[in-house]
């Protein structure tokens, strides 16, 4: 799902909790539409001054539930609202990376093997870990299971390189 359908839906949930809320409020605890609201809205965002507190017994009883699934709502629509701001980052640092010119020092940097030219992969290598998207560690661990793979050092894996390895 979209990162911008779901953060209008964590908030669309959000603000029918405080409606529930207010309804809630106005009808059961005899408050005023003001204060139902400004209520629901202290309670559903856990800030709670204090100064209002639900008094009825089916009041009490319809916050325990709708406090509990409100508050959980509020936090999802803040973890997406988050989530939307850092895939941003990310799509921006990405574009960047992919429209900047290569220097020597990334040519340097990105030639893994030291042979004086980067090939297709290690290029691909290189920018993935310029965008953040894979680490070093996580290439050097894939490189020594390749390794493993390979026993003849041919720098390919063959089927009779896995039969070796599997038996």
């Amino acid at each position: 799902m979209r990162i911008r359908l779901k953060v209008g839906l964590a908030l669309g949930v959000v603000v029918l909790c405080i409606g529930i809320g207010s309804l809630i409020l106005y009808f059961v605890e005899s408050l005023d539409w003001v204060d139902s609201i400004y209520l629901s809205v202290m309670s559903v965002t856990t800030v709670g001054y204090g100064d209002r507190a639900f008094k009825t017994l089916p009041g009490r009883l319809f916050a325990g539930v709708w406090l509990l699934f409100s508050t959980l709502a509020v936090a999802r629509a803040f973890l997406y609202l988050a989530e939307a701001r850092v895939n941003k980052r990310h799509r921006r640092i990405a574009k960047w990376v992919l429209h900047r010119d290569i220097t020597i020092e990334d040519l340097l940097a990105a030639d893994i093997n030291n042979n004086g030219f980067i090939s297709k992969s290690e290029y691909v290598i290189y920018k993935l870990k310029e965008m953040g998207k894979v680490r070093e560690k996580d290439i050097l661990q894939i490189c020594n299971q390749f390794s493993k793979l390979d026993t003849n050092n041919s720098g390919k894996i063959t089927l009779p390189d896995l039969l070796k390895y599997q038996m």
